[in-house]
């Protein structure tokens, strides 16, 4: 089993979705906490972070020592942009 924190910016995204989405978010986290089958990849050129879909969803997270910290739930079209 392995443990879930939330950044203080996550947990502002997260709060801002509508219930049933909230809700999908946290099952599928519920999910990872407890080993279960979850769509997570590791980042490429990322140290440590990882990425969990979620239907049109998307759960960034990053490993540190031994608790997976959530930095950033968003939809799908704005999780990947990239500001230059």
């Amino acid at each position: 089993m392995v443990n879930i924190e939330f950044s203080k910016n996550s947990k502002k995204q997260l709060e801002k979705l509508n219930a049933r989405i909230q809700q999908k978010i946290l099952f599928t986290l519920r999910k990872f906490k407890e080993g279960g089958k979850v769509d997570v990849i590791k980042l490429k050129n990322k140290n440590q972070e990882f990425r969990i879909r979620t239907g049109n969803y998307r759960i960034q997270l990053q490993k540190v020592k031994e608790v997976f910290l959530v930095t950033k739930i968003g939809k799908r079209e704005n999780f990947y942009l990239v500001f230059i």
